[in-house]
């Protein structure tokens, strides 16, 4: 966790002083704002509940800068992958009501069949949270035939 906190520090360090310029490239918004992600998910799992939303809020600016979902260099960064890391963050902080309410607002059909199973195991985790057994097991189901899809074995045909 180290390693991979002082490398995201690193990164938005780097590009910060960029981003505030308006001619600041869109994939060089999406990296800064999904180290930021990376950033509050790191503190979310340490329970430093303040630092998470502030960079939740940081991520949120830029994407609200962006305006509109994004996938550059494979971050998946944009509004909604945004508030998917304010439900799993709120999930690690142990705050399963505004995970599941910020939830319900969320719509990651946009994105990877991975992120979206990401997103609906955290639904699950507060619904879990909350002992609704029923609710947590209807985002389960939806999860795990998405991670199939995620996993799929890709075979190149051979000639023979």
């Amino acid at each position: 966790m180290e390693q991979a906190e002082q490398a995201a520090k690193s990164a938005v360090a780097v590009m910060a002083p960029r981003a505030k310029t308006p001619a600041c490239p869109p994939e060089e918004l999406s990296l800064l704002g999904a180290m930021n992600l990376v950033l509050a998910v790191i503190n979310a799992k340490e329970g430093h509940r303040g630092r998470t939303h502030e960079h939740i809020d940081r991520a949120r600016e830029i994407a609200a800068r962006l305006g509109e979902d994004r996938n550059d260099f494979d971050t998946e960064f944009g509004p909604t992958n945004v508030e998917i890391h304010t439900v799993s963050t709120a999930v690690e902080l142990g705050d399963a009501g505004l995970a599941l309410e910020v939830a319900k607002e969320v719509d990651p059909s946009g994105l990877s069949p991975e992120r979206q199973s990401r997103f609906l195991l955290d639904v699950a985790r507060a619904h879990a949270q909350r002992r609704h057994v029923g609710e947590a097991t209807a985002a389960l189901l939806p999860a795990e035939a998405l991670a199939r899809l995620g996993v799929q074995p890709k075979y190149a045909s051979r000639g023979q």
